[in-house]
């Protein structure tokens, strides 16, 4: 892999690999909802840059997840890949047995995903290079259409208030509270 560093967070870690032309996704530690929130918030922002067609998503380091992630992933984030682009997605498990599990809700909450479960990276890699077999490089292709840039930089803008606006309500909780 030749990996350059997009951003990192708290729990995870995004490089793309200008090699093999996909986006490498690293997750790591406790996984908690602001934590995985802020990290997709972040990574929305990338697919508004340019289109990423083929993740490598590793749970290799993750320590823990709570369940209140896979609800918010499989109804506010992932229903919204293919708009980005996103075409497959190589998703190595945790090797916590929760972990998996996780993944195994979520995914079953999503028909017809571009999701793909993998026990471990190389047969993940394997897998994730052959579905690129013979496609373009999606750094030579063109940018999205403009209706479909401004339909994801929409969705984008509604995940950010989405997100923010609990913050918003614990924070005036909290200052009532004084």
């Amino acid at each position: 892999m030749n990996l350059h560093p997009l951003f990192q967070t708290t729990c995870l870690s995004a490089q793309y690999d200008l090699r093999n032309d996909w986006l490498y996704l690293d997750w790591q530690g406790e996984l908690t909802l602001p934590a995985v929130q802020q990290a997709c918030l972040a990574l929305a922002s990338c697919y508004l840059q340019r289109p990423y067609s083929h993740i490598l998503n590793s749970n290799e380091q993750v320590t823990g997840v709570s369940w209140n992630v896979a609800v918010w992933l499989a109804t506010d984030f992932l229903p919204h890949m293919s708009l980005a682009g996103i075409e497959h997605v190589a998703w190595i498990y945790s090797p916590s047995l929760r972990g998996q599990n996780l993944v195994h809700t979520v995914l079953s909450w999503l028909p017809g995903s571009l999701i793909t479960t993998f026990s471990d990276v190389a047969a993940a890699y394997a897998w994730l290079e052959h579905t690129r077999a013979g496609q373009p490089r999606s750094y030579l292709l063109p940018k999205r259409l403009p209706a479909s840039q401004a339909k994801l930089a929409q969705e984008v803008q509604t995940l950010h208030q989405r997100v923010a606006a609990p913050r918003r309500k614990r924070q005036a909780a909290c200052l009532a509270a004084l």
